[in-house]
């Protein structure tokens, strides 16, 4: 096992393609730590190793409650490794999957702490580009912490790339244009939308599923997964989710103002004592009640859905049989979809790639005339598509079905950075 000075290195926690984490005594201070080490095949790599040294710097510059802490960096016979703060309990997603779903005032309390973590990175002028509910770290004592800033980078540096983990990037993200702050309130908004519910506002049994849920479709409603959850706090989620950058809340901190409003509103006031709490004895918590107006719970998005199935099945009524049918399987898809969240709440079949650098393709595909796209097995709706499909390199099995012209398969190859156009006839062999 590894040896650092001042260090006793006693057991390995976690063991990744980029790095591996060993908890450890710090003989000076006495306290538990986390070591996170670059070993040394992954250390020769440029790219790895540029990020790792990334990530001790902009750690060393944030200090805040909010955010665990960099405690010291260096180098052990030339691979680096990082000192980390010691955070004694759950992350948010092992509390999650533990409990399915918290009571709603201990959501709010985690909602507003992390976002208080946010503040920091953004105040500093870093974007984070990982946040997830395993990069929130929870102590028995309360707090609330965000870590992990191995894909953080400054402001003014941050490309385009792709990198994060799918069923938390932003559409932009996945679109591979401009990531800002905004971005990080998308990513924040899923986690939100999961510690809300207990389940993942984006994620499907495929890696191309998933980005083109993020891209293109809302998550299935608060409200039908979980019908006491007040109207304003599912309005707050879901304008944290909105597609469009510009309508999501302006920062961090608005999200912050927005919420110690609402628990004025509800005469709620949380705080560590309340998480302490409810790690101490979940069953015995005494959940609070918040008064609920449901009835006025309908969102843009979930309002902007009603009015796109009404609208297509009135169209479909006019205009005759194969855009009828059109119109039924368009509906059909997204009631599938909904439906699989709902009555499958089961997450363990989710693929996910690790929370390194995803560098995407895209497929730009056109069909004629309006067909039923999938990829790898995976509904992705009707042509015309709103955007090209995300799609991680390699071959992609596709499939495109007509009701009259049968079905059409073939395979196309990504690259990883590049866009493949397919514009595809049907009427032609």
């Amino acid at each position: 096992m590894q040896k650092i000075d001042g260090y006793q290195i006693f057991a390995e926690l976690k063991r990744g393609t980029a790095s591996t984490i060993y908890k450890a005594w710090d003989f000076q201070f006495s306290r538990t730590v986390l070591i996170k080490l670059l070993p040394a095949e992954v250390a020769s790599e440029p790219q790895w190793r540029s990020q790792f040294l990334r990530e001790g710097k902009i750690s060393a510059r944030l200090a805040h409650p909010n955010l665990r802490r960099i405690l010291q960096s260096g180098l052990l016979e030339n691979e680096p490794f990082l000192v980390l703060e010691y955070v004694e309990g759950p992350t948010l997603f092992e509390l999650i999957r533990q409990h399915k779903q918290l009571p709603i005032d201990i959501c709010l309390f985690i909602a507003k702490e992390l976002a208080r973590g946010i503040m920091a990175v953004h105040q500093h002028k870093v974007l984070h580009r990982d946040i997830k509910p395993q990069n929130v770290f929870l102590s028995l004592a309360g707090a609330v912490k965000l870590g992990d800033l191995g894909l953080a980078h400054d402001r003014h540096e941050a490309t385009t790339s792709i990198a994060g983990t799918p069923a938390y990037m932003s559409p932009e993200q996945v679109l591979g244009r401009e990531i800002t702050e905004a971005s990080d309130l998308f990513s924040f908004g899923a986690v939100f939308y999961e510690t809300l519910t207990g389940e993942p506002a984006f994620a499907d049994r495929t890696l191309p599923a998933t980005l083109h849920h993020v891209v293109n479709w809302d998550p299935v409603p608060i409200t039908l997964l979980r019908p006491e959850v007040p109207a304003e706090v599912v309005n707050a989620c879901q304008r944290l989710l909105a597609k469009n950058p510009a309508e999501r809340f302006r920062d961090a901190e608005a999200f912050v103002d927005h919420l110690q409003r609402l628990e004025r509103r509800y005469g709620v006031s949380t705080n560590s004592k309340n998480l302490a709490e409810f790690f101490e004895a979940p069953q015995a918590y005494r959940r609070v009640q918040l008064q609920q107006n449901i009835s006025s719970a309908t969102s843009f998005a979930e309002t902007k859905r009603s009015r796109t199935l009404h609208l297509s099945w009135g169209v479909a009524a006019v205009v005759g049989a194969v855009m009828f049918f059109s119109g039924v399987l368009y509906i059909w898809g997204i009631k599938t979809y909904m439906q699989r969240k709902v009555e499958n709440r089961a997450v363990s079949g989710v693929v996910m790639p690790p929370s390194n650098s995803i560098i995407l393709g895209y497929l730009d595909l056109h069909v004629k005339p309006p067909s039923v796209i999938h990829i790898n097995g995976d509904s992705l709706g009707m042509t015309p598509l709103p955007a090209p499909i995300a799609l991680p390199p390699g071959t992609h099995d596709l499939s495109i079905y007509h009701p009259q012209m049968g079905e059409r398969k073939m395979r196309v190859n990504i690259i990883s950075g590049e866009t493949l156009r397919q514009t595809i006839d049907l009427t032609k062999p």
